[in-house]
């Protein structure tokens, strides 16, 4: 790892051991779960200048995405405050300018006039199901971009509905990766209506697949 992942894994773990960041216990683990993101590293960036990562958790895939692609604007939206202090302090820490922290739900932010639809490419590590991300991620995107997310292989038929609801492609599953989960890749083709996302909790309890 570069000097910069290779500290932000210091940080991750240390601060793992106060607030639940990561599942990882050991600099090797957190150097696979970064290894996982380079997936989303070897897609296309050739016209994506702002990327949104919901429900940013630990800061991946979203952090070393930033460190690689200084040039793109990152903003990580996280419910959970004490985990929106470890993301801005690694943001310090490793002065990455191109990566500012949302606290918040995606539900109420996806409705906002100034991010809705106004992101390049949405990402996510494991925040929701499926169904469920696609609803709270898709809005943010604008047509013609994209949404990549690291998941768990599913039914991929089980998700076109939610899909085409939301103004989604037809979803594919790309590179599998070490870990056993797989890349879910979602085009943006046209505006997400503007019931979605439902009010929070509401996507959660009851998925549009």
């Amino acid at each position: 790892m570069s000097p910069p992942l290779q500290r932000y894994a210091e940080l991750l773990l240390d601060w793992n051991q106060r607030i639940n960041l990561t599942g990882a216990r050991t600099l090797e683990q957190v150097e696979a779960q970064i290894a996982d993101g380079d997936a989303l590293l070897a897609a296309s960036w050739a016209t994506v200048n702002r990327v949104i990562d919901i429900g940013s958790g630990g800061g991946l895939p979203a952090l070393p995405l930033a460190l690689a692609r200084p040039e793109v604007e990152f903003t990580l939206l996280e419910a959970n405050g004490r985990k929106c202090a470890f993301l801005e302090h690694v943001a310090g820490t490793l002065g990455l300018r191109n990566v500012a922290v949302l606290s918040g739900r995606a539900e109420e932010y996806g409705h906002r006039p100034s991010l809705r639809e106004r992101f390049d490419r949405a990402i996510s590590r494991a925040a929701a199901r499926p169904a469920v991300l696609l609803e709270l991620a898709l809005p943010f995107v604008t047509p013609g971009g994209d949404l990549l997310a690291q998941v768990t292989p599913f039914d991929l038929q089980l998700l076109d509905h939610a899909s085409r609801l939301l103004g989604g492609g037809p979803p594919r599953l790309e590179r599998p990766l070490a870990s056993g989960t797989a890349l879910l890749v979602v085009d943006k083709l046209a505006p997400t209506p503007r019931d979605f996302p439902r009010r929070v909790g509401l996507p959660n309890r009851k998925p549009l697949a």
